[in-house]
């Protein structure tokens, strides 16, 4: 899993076998907050003359149609006109529009095999996903179906067999056999376990730069907006900072591959923060083909922990106002920036009501954060 957390739990399983209720008891169980998403929520948002769940023709919607299964036992079978399409996929829109506003989820699905189930797992990659298949016995989950008296008899059978076909999760539990609070445990357990192990994993990818960095640095990120023997003179500049203790600059390091770096800068740029003795989080880069996977938070947090290890209580950091930035404010905002008070700078130049300014990197909103005090970095 990409990010540092567990940020989804997708629940896959057929009609009746308890996903409801087990999303609801891990809602109430983890001490971050998840929303609960559906499809059946989704469905409850269609007009109801769209879908007809008694057996009878929906064009456009929803329908169950009668049919056997390999053993001649009457089923039926789920019918999706052109119209519930679209609102299977709006779903899937919703579902990532929510995970990249920072929201956790834990997503009650019905997929029907490994196509579909991967196409979810297409969508989600940008995040960190646990993959949970959901189950009951056929005779458990046919005898639920008709308690309910909300369900078209047959509709249990009649997915039973299709919803797991081929698909892998990262566990696997029976709603019937094994108690609620021990399903629970488990899917919390190999949370906290993935959780881990990703912390650990991205933690040993942040260090503070090297002399030898700079040559990689340079072939890697020399931009259009510049030349290489500039962006060589700017690292060496930032080097020598780091030397003298200006700053700090962290890579993030792969494979021998530096992915992204970042500084904290002890002298800021903000005229609002030197005013304070507010150090700045400064520079920020990762590389696009890597962006979106948690790397820029664990890269943020890093220098906040050096930030709070040197005895500071708060820490700014500042940010673009054009389109370009808008998923670094959206980053910042979630991880509890907020705005310094003082507006915004042009070229460190507090910015005068009734001028005009070019809309272009040096027109910057800054944003602060109070510390808490954090463990030593190794």
């Amino acid at each position: 899993m990409p990010n540092s957390h567990v940020q989804i739990i997708y629940l896959n399983g057929p009609s009746s076998s308890g996903k409801t209720t087990l999303a609801k008891a891990l809602q109430h169980s983890f001490d971050d907050l998840f929303l609960h998403v559906g499809i059946d929520k989704i469905i409850g948002w269609m007009p109801e003359k769209v879908n007809d769940w008694t057996g009878g023709e929906a064009s456009l919607g929803y329908s169950w149609k009668k049919s056997s299964d390999a053993s001649g036992n009457p089923i039926q079978e789920l019918q999706i006109g052109p119209y519930a399409a679209k609102i299977a996929k709006t779903f899937q829109e919703i579902v990532v529009t929510l995970a990249k506003m920072g929201h956790h989820l834990i997503i009650d699905d019905v997929s029907f095999g490994k196509k579909q189930v991967d196409e979810w797992r297409e969508l989600l990659k940008d995040f960190a996903v646990l993959w949970v298949g959901v189950n009951a016995p056929l005779p458990v989950l046919e005898q639920r179906e008709k308690e309910r008296g909300n369900r078209i008899v047959g509709s249990a059978r009649g997915q039973f067999h299709k919803v797991h076909a081929g698909a892998i999760y990262d566990l696997e539990i029976d709603t019937h056999h094994t108690a609620l609070d021990e399903n629970i445990h488990k899917i919390k357990s190999l949370a906290t376990e993935s959780t881990n192990r990703n912390k650990d994993k991205q933690n040993h990818l942040i260090r503070s730069l090297r002399k030898t960095d700079i040559p990689k640095i340079v072939s890697r990120y020399s931009f259009p907006w510049s030349t290489p023997e500039k962006t060589q003179i700017l690292w060496d500049g930032y080097y020598q900072e780091q030397e003298d203790r200006v700053r700090t600059v962290a890579v993030i390091e792969k494979d021998g591959e530096i992915l992204g770096y970042g500084s904290l800068l002890r002298k800021p740029e903000s005229p609002f923060f030197a005013q304070r003795s507010i150090p700045e989080i400064n520079a920020i880069w990762i590389d696009e083909e890597y962006r979106r996977r948690g790397l820029g938070t664990a890269l943020i947090k890093w220098l906040e922990d050096l930030a709070s290890q040197e005895g500071c209580n708060e820490i700014g950091i500042g940010v673009g106002l054009y389109r370009d930035y808008g998923p670094a404010q959206q980053l910042y905002f979630q991880l509890g920036y907020t705005p310094e008070g003082n507006g915004i700078t042009y070229k460190g130049e507090a910015a005068v009501a009734g001028q005009y300014y070019p809309l272009d990197d040096d027109l910057i909103l800054w944003l602060v954060k109070p510390l808490t005090k954090a463990k030593r970095i190794q």
